[in-house]
C-alpha cells in the first residue's frame, strides 16, 4: 500500500473519530450523515487515483455508491455498498477491481470498522435484477472514476424499467418488513428502520415516486429526527442497532435532556407522521398517470393495455396491476396470442388476482382449458361449486393455511410451492372431457399446456405427476388401513421423492376442503397427517420393514423395563403370538394396555372398554375375549343395532392356544362420541350376544334392523395380495360393515382389519381378509359369493 493511501486512510479515520465525538455533544441527523458520507467518498476518490497510477491503461470505470451510502444516509455503523460499473470487460479491469476491493476492505473494514460490500454491474445484467437491486440503483450516486458507464447503465435501466413488477415487489417487501417488526408506529420499542413509520417508509415512498416518473422527495423533518435518533443509537450501542429498546430509550433520553417517556413519545410521534405520509403517498399509484412498461399505462386508477400486446405479457401486466391496487379493464383490446414462461408468473399471483384476471377474458387466450371450466358442472354430487370455482377455492385454501395448522409446517418445508400451486390449478380440468379418468386426462392437459408455455421440464414432470395422483392420498385414507405397515409401504413406493409427498398431502387437504364445507372432518385430517408422517418416515428410513420391526420390539421392551409397565419376557412372548405387523401398527401405550387385557382374559368372560377421542368426535370400543368363530359378526351386528356409525376396525387374534382376540372399533353416534347414558346398554348387549346369552338376530329385530337384509347397490374390487383387500363402494348406510362382514364370514374367512369412510352421499370400505387355514383365497369364488348374496 502506497504512502499516499496510508495517509488517506489515516486521515479518514481521524475525521471519523472527530465526527463521532461531535455527534454525542451535538446530536444531528441527515447533515451529520452527509459529513460521514463525504469522508468515505473522498477515500474512494483517493483509491481511484491510486488505481489509475497502478493501472494506466485501465478502461472507463464508474465507482457508484448504492443503497444507504448512495442516499448519503450513513449512520455511524451503516454498511458501505458500492457498485463497479465498467464500460467494457478486460483482464486489466478485473485485476484492478480485485486490487480496489482488497485495498478498500483493508481501509474500510480493518481501519474504519465498516462492513463493505460491492457488486459488479453490466448493462446486460439489468433484465435479471430483482427489486432490491433496482432500488439500490435508484438510490445510486456516482462517487469516483468516469461517470459515462454509470450514465449508460442508468439510461438502459429506465429504458426497460419493469414498473409494475417493481411496484408490487416494493409494496410486498414493505408489508413483510412491518410484519417482522411492527405494523403500527404506536409501539413502545420501535424499529427505527423497518418498522411501520420507520425510515423504510420514506425510502419506499421515494422508490415508488421515482418508478412512476416523479422526483425524489426531500428529507422531511420527521426523517431528519429519526436519523438523529438512529445516529445516537448506533454510537451508544457501538454497533448497528435500529431497535430502540427500553434501556437505550432511557440512555438516549438522558443525552437529549428528556424524560424517557417524553422522549419515547416524541420518537413514536415522528414515526406516526412519517407513516401517515407514506400511506398518503401510496395514493399516487391510483391517482397519477404513468407507464407500466412497454405495453401498459396507469391512468385514473385503471390499467390500460396497448392494442396488439402479447397476451402472455398482458396477463403479467394485469396481475401486477391488481396487486398494486389498479382496476382492470372490463374489455381488452385485440391482443397477439403469444405466451411463454411469463404466464407462470401471472398464474402464480394468487386466487384473488386470478379472479380479477378472469373477468377481463384474458384466460380465453392464454389458458382456454381453464376458461371453459367456469360454468362446468362436476359429475360428483358432493361438489357444491363449478369446476373453475372449486379450483380457485382450492388455491385459496392453500394460500390461507393457518399458521396454527399442522399443514402450515408441511407448506413451509416445501423447497418451492410452484408445483403445488400449478397442480391445484390443473387438478380438475380433465372433467371437461367426459371420457376416461379426469385425473389421467387432467395430467395430459397439464403436460400439454405447460409445454406450450415452455416451462421447466422438472416443473412439468412434477405438476403432471401430482395431477395424475391427486386423488390417490384421499383414496388411501378413506379406503385403506393406514395402520398396516404394508399399506404405508405400498403408498410410499408411489413417490419419486419426499417433495412430491409433501405437495400431494397439501393438495389432498386443499382439494377436499374446497369441495364443500361438510366434507373435511377431524377424522380425515388425523388419517391424512398419520399417512404423511408414516410415509415420510419410510422414505427417509434406510431400514427395511423387518429391521424396523426388530428395532420397534427392542424399543418397546426397553420402555417396559425402564417403566416397569410389564415383565419384559412376558411382554415379548405376547408380541410374538400377535399377528404380523401388530407391533408396527400399535403405539407403546396400546401394546402395554392390550398386554394387560390379554393377560386377564378368562374362559367365559368378555371385556368391553370405551375411550373417547373428542378431537375426532369418535369413541373407541375395545373388546377382548377368548377366540371363537363369528365374534366379529356378532360385534358389528350389535353396534349396528344401536345405530352406531363405523369408522374403523382392527382385529387382533393371537396365535396362542387357546387364542384370544383384542378388537378395536372407532364409532360415532350421530356424528359425535357415544353418550355416556347409552354405554351401559351397549356393553350389556355386546356381552350378552358374545356369550350367547342373547340372540343377535333377536336383538337386531327388537331394534328395528333386519339381520338378513342383503347389501344392495355396491361395487366391488378385489386386490389379490397378502392379505387380500376387498374395496367396496355403496350408498351411505350404518349397516354396511355388518352386511359385508357377514358375507366374508360365510366364506370362512377372517377379517384382520377394515376401514370405512363416508363421502357425501356414498360410503366406502376396505376389508383386509385371510383364510385362517393358511390356504390362498379363491378370488373368483369370493367375488361370486358377494353378488349371489346381494
Amino acid at each position: 500500500m502506497s504512502e499516499r493511501i496510508t495517509e488517506a486512510i489515516q486521515n479518514a479515520a481521524e475525521q471519523k473519530a472527530m465526527l463521532f465525538e461531535n455527534l454525542q455533544q451535538n446530536p444531528d441527523g441527515w447533515i451529520w450523515c452527509q459529513k460521514l458520507t463525504a469522508i468515505y467518498d473522498e477515500l474512494w476518490r483517493e483509491l481511484w487515483r491510486e488505481a489509475r497510477t497502478l493501472f494506466p491503461t485501465l478502461p472507463s470505470l464508474s465507482i457508484v455508491a448504492t443503497g444507504g451510502y448512495g442516499r448519503q444516509e450513513m449512520s455511524p455503523h451503516s454498511d458501505v455498498d458500492v457498485a463497479f460499473v465498467p464500460a467494457s470487460e478486460s483482464p486489466e479491469l478485473e485485476t484492478a477491481i480485485r486490487w480496489l476491493f482488497r485495498t478498500a476492505h483493508d481501509a474500510f473494514g480493518k481501519t474504519l470498522g465498516v462492513r463493505l460490500s460491492y457488486v459488479y454491474r453490466l448493462i446486460g445484467d439489468l433484465p435479471g435484477l430483482d427489486s432490491i437491486s433496482l432500488s439500490n440503483l435508484l438510490d445510486a450516486r456516482h462517487v469516483a472514476g468516469s461517470s459515462s458507464p454509470y450514465q449508460k447503465l442508468t439510461g438502459a435501466m429506465w429504458d426497460s424499467f419493469p414498473t409494475s413488477d417493481f411496484l408490487y415487489a416494493k409494496l410486498e417487501e414493505r408489508r413483510t418488513e412491518c410484519a417482522k417488526t411492527h405494523e403500527t408506529p404506536l409501539v413502545t420499542q420501535p424499529h427505527l428502520k423497518f418498522g411501520a413509520g420507520g425510515l423504510r417508509d420514506f425510502h419506499c415512498s421515494n422508490w415508488i415516486g421515482l418508478a412512476i416518473g416523479e422526483r425524489a422527495i426531500p428529507i422531511t423533518p420527521e426523517v431528519n429526527f429519526l436519523l438523529k435518533i438512529r445516529n445516537l443509537l448506533h454510537v451508544t450501542a457501538g454497533k448497528m442497532q435500529d431497535e430502540l429498546n427500553f434501556a437505550r430509550r432511557e440512555e438516549l433520553g438522558h443525552i437529549l435532556g428528556m424524560d424517557s417517556l417524553e422522549f419515547g413519545a416524541s420518537v413514536v410521534g415522528a414515526m406516526s407522521m412519517n407513516h401517515e405520509q407514506f400511506l398518503i403517498g401510496l395514493k399516487r399509484l391510483t391517482e397519477s398517470r404513468y407507464s407500466l412498461g412497454e405495453f401498459a399505462q396507469a391512468a385514473r386508477g385503471e390499467v390500460r393495455i396497448s392494442p396488439g400486446s402479447p397476451s402472455g405479457i398482458t396477463a403479467v401486466m394485469l396481475a401486477d396491476a391488481v396487486r398494486i391496487g389498479l382496476d382492470l379493464p372490463t374489455e381488452l383490446p385485440p391482443l397477439q396470442n403469444e405466451t411463454g414462461p411469463e404466464v407462470a408468473y401471472a398464474l402464480g399471483s394468487g386466487a384473488k388476482t386470478l379472479r380479477e384476471l378472469e373477468r377481463t377474458g384474458i384466460f380465453s387466450l392464454i389458458f382456454p382449458e381453464f376458461a371453459r371450466c367456469k360454468t362446468l358442472m362436476p359429475r360428483d354430487a358432493s361438489h357444491q361449486y363449478s369446476v373453475q370455482e372449486h379450483t380457485l377455492l382450492a388455491l385459496e385454501e392453500f394460500e390461507n393455511i393457518p399458521e396454527t395448522s399442522p399443514f402450515a409446517g408441511i407448506k413451509a418445508s416445501l423447497s418451492d410451492p410452484t408445483a403445488t400451486t400449478f397442480a391445484l390449478l390443473f387438478h380438475d380440468l380433465g372433467k371437461a372431457i367426459p371420457e376416461g379418468s379426469h385425473s389421467d386426462t387432467g395430467a395430459s392437459i397439464a403436460s400439454e399446456v405447460c409445454h406450450r408455455w415452455n416451462l421447466d421440464d422438472a416443473l412439468i414432470s412434477a405438476v403432471t405427476w401430482l395431477v395424475r395422483e391427486h386423488l390417490t392420498m384421499s383414496q388411501y385414507i378413506r379406503l385403506r388401513d393406514i395402520d398396516h405397515p404394508d399399506t404405508v409401504s405400498e403408498f410410499a413406493q408411489l413417490f419419486p421423492d419426499l417433495e412430491l409427498l409433501k405437495a400431494l398431502t397439501l393438495i389432498t387437504y386443499c382439494d377436499v376442503r374446497s369441495v364443500s364445507p361438510e366434507l373435511w372432518t377431524p377424522v380425515q385430517e388425523t388419517y391424512l397427517l398419520a399417512l404423511y408422517e408414516r410415509a415420510t418416515n419410510l422414505l427417509e428410513s434406510q431400514f427395511p420393514i423387518q429391521t424396523s420391526e426388530s428395532m420397534a420390539l427392542e424399543r418397546v421392551l426397553k420402555t417396559a423395563e425402564k417403566t416397569g409397565t410389564a415383565p419384559v419376557q412376558d411382554l415379548e412372548d405376547f408380541l410374538n403370538i400377535m399377528p404380523a405387523h401388530y407391533l408396527l401398527s400399535s403405539s407403546e401405550e396400546i401394546i402395554f394396555h392390550h398386554y394387560q387385557l390379554f393377560s386377564n382374559i378368562e374362559e367365559k368372560s368378555v371385556v368391553v372398554e370405551f375411550k373417547d377421542h373428542r378431537n375426532l368426535q369418535l369413541t373407541e370400543i375395545t373388546v377382548a375375549m377368548r377366540d371363537r368363530s363369528g365374534i366379529l359378526l356378532d360385534i358389528l351386528g350389535t353396534l349396528y343395532a344401536h345405530n352406531l356409525s363405523m369408522q374403523n376396525l382392527r382385529c387382533s387374534t393371537s396365535e396362542s392356544k387357546p387364542a384370544g382376540i383384542i378388537d378395536t372399533f372407532m364409532v360415532s353416534k350421530a356424528g359425535a362420541p357415544i353418550p355416556l347414558q347409552q354405554r351401559a346398554q351397549i356393553e350389556s348387549d355386546l356381552k350378552g350376544v358374545l356369550l350367547k346369552e342373547i340372540s343377535l338376530d333377536d336383538l337386531m329385530r327388537k331394534r328395528g334392523k333386519d339381520p338378513n337384509r342383503p347389501q344392495q347397490f355396491f361395487t366391488l374390487e378385489i386386490l389379490d395380495r397378502e392379505p387380500v383387500i376387498l374395496e367396496i363402494r355403496a350408498p351411505r348406510g350404518r349397516g354396511l360393515a355388518y352386511r359385508l362382514s357377514r358375507t366374508i364370514s360365510e366364506q370362512g374367512l377372517s377379517i384382520l382389519s377394515a376401514r370405512l369412510g363416508q363421502w357425501a352421499g356414498s360410503a366406502s370400505a376396505a376389508f383386509y381378509v385371510v383364510d385362517p387355514t393358511g390356504e390362498p383365497i379363491n378370488i373368483n369364488k369370493l367375488r361370486d359369493a358377494f353378488f349371489l348374496t346381494s
